[in-house]
């Protein structure tokens, strides 16, 4: 489960970046596996605000995947 949350984290990271240079496309698809990582990682921890924030964070950057094709 650590490796999950890292791998969260990591791609979180990499895809604020790549959306603050603007590389919308590859930024959405790595906060999309960042959110769905920490949705993991929350559900199984059973931590309800973590879920409710990485779920939100889901839907958004899958809105925001979308806007960039």
């Amino acid at each position: 489960m650590n490796d999950m949350a890292w791998t969260g984290t990591v791609s979180s990271v990499l895809g604020s970046f790549l959306v603050a240079f603007g590389i919308y496309l590859a930024g959405y698809i790595a906060f999309l596996v960042g959110a769905s990582c920490w949705l993991g990682v929350a559900l199984y921890r059973r931590d309800r605000a973590l879920a409710l924030l990485n779920g939100t964070f889901w839907v958004a950057n899958l809105i925001g995947l979308w806007r960039a094709f």
